[in-house]
């Protein structure tokens, strides 16, 4: 109980979302949700000083191994500290077949470092590692270089949290002492502030209740295995997809992104000889300060549900447009603050009752895709244990229901797509699709 055990903090409520669907997840079979951010070095890094830093990292930061636990007299989940004596963070060293290390340290044979990290996606966390909430993988590549792997769990970090988490411990490689992150202390807000803060959001919530939509992998598939596969552009294209996006959405670019994402899973839809009348995706909007550093920890997000109509999606220019439309208005409304409120009144309920009343209002769907753009990473020119970064992207797991997601981030003026899909409910030739379509959007070549 929270009582004996040392409490940390309490959990945001977009923490509490992602509680509730992980649990679900594994009721289901399909592991947990966690995600990955993946380095690729220029070379193979000091392995006894990256293995001294993953180990004080871990002993500095109890968050990593911490439980989740719910107050008995307030119903409100918290993390508390793990049971184990040895909280270090261990660092396990993988060559794909062909690849030389010579080493005294024991290196595990891969096919590839792509088989490796599904591999990692789709095993638990607890079960992988000396800490509950965070694994560190090397995998020395055969064509020379290397990736570094955290895998993470998502529970604890998000998107731009997992970058926090990755420039502290790049950060600590360079002899400093190790900084002690904490997790956040959210400011005390009434019940009742919270019930007139969230009515915005429970409008919109009633505007959704009214529409029908699918998603790829229907509402009750089971268990299935997580699958991703990457689609990178370089600097030059990227440049001209960035213009491109300029010239369709202005500065919002979160409507070019999703109308994109949209109108690729629309075509995976098509070729299953059906087309919905529409589409519904919840962003998470980021409540950090923008250019925000220090603390990695927790969810510090809220979300926009966005509907997308059928017909907006012949184009990107209309498919844009609409998209902008209900941003903007969304926007005006403030929306975003309001549904972190709605977040923050549910944090109470246990996550199976949390569930089942997002069941009843997104008809067992949740949504029809996952789908988020977390930006530029800020590792331009940073080296870590004597070699530089070269690349650097996130790889999000999904659950099903959707079954499916498109993310995008960008590092060393490359941007990076991952289509991250369930196998069995979704299939690679329908992945291939989605990645088609979404090349032809984004760079304009061959789309309409």
């Amino acid at each position: 109980m929270i009582l004996k055990s040392k409490k940390l903090a309490d959990l945001t409520g977009a923490d509490c979302f992602v509680l509730a669907l992980s649990r679900m997840m594994k009721s289901q079979g399909q592991n947990e949700l966690i995600g990955q951010t993946q380095l690729e070095l220029d070379g193979v890094p000091d392995v006894v000083v990256l293995k001294q830093v993953a180990r004080r990292f871990g002993e500095a930061h109890p968050l990593l191994d911490a439980r989740v636990r719910r107050n008995i007299f307030t119903f409100v989940p918290s993390w508390v500290e793990g049971r184990g004596t040895n909280r270090f963070l261990d660092l396990t060293l993988w060559k794909e077949v062909g690849a030389s290390f010579p080493s005294e340290f024991p290196c595990q044979d891969v096919a590839s470092a792509h088989h490796l990290s599904e591999d990692l996606l789709n095993t638990s966390l607890e079960r992988q590692s000396g800490v509950r909430n965070l694994r560190l993988d090397l995998v020395l590549l055969k064509a020379g270089g290397s990736i570094l792997i955290f895998t993470w769990n998502h529970l604890l970090f998000d998107g731009k949290g997992a970058e926090l988490l990755v420039s502290a411990f790049m950060e600590a490689t360079k002899g400093g002492p190790t900084s002690k992150l904490t997790a956040i202390m959210e400011k005390p807000i009434s019940i009742m502030d919270q019930l007139i803060k969230s009515q915005a959001a429970k409008d919109r919530f009633f505007e959704l209740l009214t529409k029908d939509y699918q998603s790829l992998s229907g509402s009750n598939p089971g268990g299935c295995r997580l699958r991703y596969k990457l689609l990178r552009f370089d600097s030059e294209t990227t440049k001209k997809i960035q213009e491109r996006v300029e010239n369709l959405s202005g500065l919002f670019s979160i409507s070019f992104y999703l109308a994109c994402a949209a109108r690729a899973h629309r075509q995976a839809f098509l070729s299953r000889g059906c087309d919905p009348a529409q589409y519904v995706s919840s962003i998470p909007v980021q409540v950090r300060r923008k250019g925000a550093s220090g603390n990695p920890f927790q969810n510090q997000v809220t979300v926009l549900f966005f509907l997308l109509k059928r017909e907006s999606l012949d184009t990107m220019q209309s498919a844009v447009e609409a998209a902008q439309k209900q941003f903007e208005e969304m926007t005006r409304k403030g929306l975003g603050p309001s549904f972190e409120m709605i977040l923050r009144l549910m944090r109470r309920l246990p996550s199976y009752f949390y569930f089942k009343f997002l069941g009843a209002q997104f008809s067992g769907r949740i949504a029809s895709f996952f789908h988020s753009s977390t930006g530029a990473f800020s590792l331009d020119n940073a080296t870590i244990c004597g070699v530089g970064v070269r690349d650097a992207r996130h790889v999000p797991a999904v659950s099903a229901p959707p079954g499916s997601g498109l993310f995008f981030s960008e590092s060393h003026g490359r941007l990076t797509a991952v289509f991250s899909w369930r196998e069995g409910p979704v299939t690679e030739y329908e992945a291939d699709i989605v990645l088609h379509q979404l090349e032809a959007d984004l760079t304009g070549v061959d789309a309409k």
